[in-house]
């Protein structure tokens, strides 16, 4: 009886160890696939694709908004993202507008374009605006929507396309009109710090909408819907005029 119970015990011991095996060897398995899965994503993440290029809403800015550049590039990335907004309702409503440079007692003053629009957009008179000023503009329409807003400063434009366009979401970008070099051309003080401005001309802004191993696209107001242009020049133009950009983010998107 005595044999028969040890027996029966080590049958038991030995039935356990094998289903504890058997249940190790599934975590073990479940482990590497998971990671397996995990790891696989990751990589998928970061492939980098040859070429991309959004079908972005165009609008031409030549007609109605001759140096409203800044705004119709805006609301081309808004209306991208379903927003029912018109260039027209975006410098009325949203756009920080100031005093076009004007002469007094031998010395230019006017608005920094740092922080305001100095003039007019609807005007021929009108001057341009930086990054910081439709950023601004941007968190004011967008308050209470499920969108955030980045300024970004000194990032190459590849790494915008790597980032932003090949995850659906264009850039506002700062260059110049046809990627033509930039001049120093006016200098005026700033009405409220005296600070001298230095104004950069031919001046341009545009939407970043895509790329291939050669050239950079825009939606470009003053020309065409994904005008394209050489990666060099992009690159100077966009360096000069301080390698400035905003994107326009939806909060469920995970960018890095």
């Amino acid at each position: 009886m005595r044999i028969r119970n040890v027996l029966f015990v080590i049958i038991i011991f030995g039935i356990i160890i094998i289903v504890l095996n058997e249940q190790n060897k599934s975590v073990e398995t479940s482990t590497w696939v998971y990671k397996t899965i995990e790891s696989s994503q990751e990589q998928e993440s970061q492939v980098v694709k040859d070429s991309c290029l959004l079908d972005v809403p165009f609008i031409n800015q030549r007609e109605k908004y001759p140096t409203g550049c800044e705004s119709v590039s805006t609301v081309m990335a808004l209306q991208y993202f379903g927003f029912n907004v018109t260039p027209e309702e975006f410098i009325d409503q949203y756009l920080e507008k100031g005093i076009t440079p004007y002469m007094k007692e031998g010395q230019l003053w006017g608005s920094n374009p740092w922080k305001q629009f100095p003039g007019n957009p609807y005007d021929l008179t009108g001057y341009g605006c930086y990054a910081p000023v439709i950023y601004k503009a941007l968190n004011v329409l967008l308050q209470d929507k499920e969108y955030r807003v980045k300024e970004l400063y000194d990032v190459p434009i590849q790494e915008l396309c790597e980032k932003y366009i090949q995850y659906d979401i264009p850039v506002i970008l700062w260059a110049s009109v046809n990627m033509k070099p930039l001049k120093n051309t006016k200098t005026w003080l700033d009405e409220e710090t005296k600070e001298p401005i230095i104004w950069k001309s031919p001046e341009h802004c545009l939407l970043l909408t895509g790329y291939d191993q050669n050239f950079y696209y825009f939606n470009d107001p003053m020309q065409k819907k994904n005008m394209a242009y050489p990666k060099d020049i992009v690159e100077k133009a966009y360096k000069d005029l301080y390698s400035q950009s905003v994107v326009i983010i939806p909060t469920h998107r995970e960018i890095r």
